[in-house]
């Protein structure tokens, strides 16, 4: 199973923009299982860009107060996942 590093930059857009905004609690629903275990700790990042930009998101992550990672199945996720990229593309 691979992980896109399109849901990876746009998991840390997401995260930049709760920072911006002074978010203290945050919900990630992906439809990602490997994002959502490798930003949890249970897999580990082998990808050397990837893992960058997991550095990245776990910097990020320690300025929220809480967020929390949920997976869902693709087919659950269009709607959400089409209004996330819509308000990331508008900033």
């Amino acid at each position: 199973m691979k992980r896109s590093p399109t849901t990876s930059i746009r998991s840390r857009e997401g995260l930049e923009k709760a920072v911006e905004l002074g978010v203290d609690e945050l919900e990630v629903v992906s439809d990602s299982e490997l994002l959502v275990k490798q930003m949890q700790g249970e897999y580990r990042v082998k990808n050397e860009a990837l893992r960058e930009l997991n550095d990245e998101a776990n910097s990020l992550e320690r300025k929220l107060g809480r967020v929390r990672y949920t997976a869902v199945r693709r087919e659950h996720n269009e709607l959400a996942d089409k209004l996330v990229n819509e308000a990331l593309d508008a900033t």
